[in-house]
């Protein structure tokens, strides 16, 4: 697998340790896995159990289920009208 070097600042480099020893992950697989995440690289999906009542209140789920397709019409909006990424 080909290598490269990043130059980062210093609180930033502290951070991302600090992200990855709570992830229980390396700083490598963190940077990977965020470069993948900003690329869409398969981390654009809703957990399979996310709507599951184990996770979240029948009151909850009713409330996504009828607001749902409003939410995503007013996300894709926003989205359309960024001219650059956030990140």
């Amino acid at each position: 697998m080909p290598s490269t070097s990043v130059h980062l600042p210093d609180d930033l480099l502290a951070r991302l340790d600090q992200v990855a020893k709570e992830r229980h992950v390396t700083r490598n697989r963190l940077i990977v896995d965020a470069c993948r995440s900003m690329l869409d690289e398969g981390n654009s999906d809703w957990p399979d159990d996310f709507f599951t009542k184990e996770r979240l209140p029948k009151r909850d789920r009713d409330l996504l289920r009828s607001t749902l397709d409003d939410w995503c019409a007013e996300i894709e909006s926003a989205r359309r009208s960024k001219r650059r990424s956030p990140f």
